[in-house]
Formats: structure tokens, C-alpha cells, sequence
């Protein structure tokens, strides 16, 4: 448990770190900001009433410096984890 959430609190640091660092608009970092977007956006509703429009959807960006921190957290992960969380 300890390790699956010290997984999660790394891979979201980097995506959010990730973010930051792909949206500074320096001249030689401007590559980490290239990103592609996924969505599915269907253009009915699940529910459709007058009181209530119901619709779901995904909508998914990621940017290089994202994919970079992602990597970098997983190796920072399979370095650490042993030794700060001794496991069975």
C-alpha cells in the first residue's frame, strides 16, 4: 500500500511538474511544450431532459517535458523504493 501510493505521489508530480516546466516560453525549451490531445466527445447526450443534460466524455493532453518527468519518476521510483520502503 505504502509503495502503490508513493508510486501515485511521484507520477503525479512529475505530470504536474511536467505541465509547469512545458509551458515556459524560453527560447531553447520551447520543444517540451509540443503536446498532443486525445478526446472523445460524443455529440449526444446519455440524458436528456429539461432539467438535466447528462453527457460523458475524456479528454486527455500530455506534452514532451510530461513524458520526460513520467520517466523520470518511474526510474526514481525503482531506485528508491527498496530502500525507503523495505517491502515482504
Amino acid at each position: 500500500m505504502k509503495r502503490t501510493l508513493y508510486m501515485l505521489l511521484l507520477i503525479v508530480a512529475a505530470l504536474v511538474l511536467g505541465g509547469l516546466v512545458g509551458n515556459v516560453n524560453l527560447e531553447p525549451l520551447t520543444w517540451l511544450g509540443y503536446s498532443k490531445s486525445f478526446k472523445f466527445m460524443p455529440d449526444s447526450y446519455l440524458i436528456d431532459t429539461d432539467v438535466l443534460k447528462l453527457a460523458f466524455g475524456i479528454y486527455i493532453k500530455a506534452n514532451v517535458a510530461q513524458i520526460l518527468f513520467l520517466l523520470l519518476s518511474l526510474f526514481v521510483y525503482y531506485k528508491t523504493a527498496p530502500k525507503l520502503i523495505p517491502g515482504k
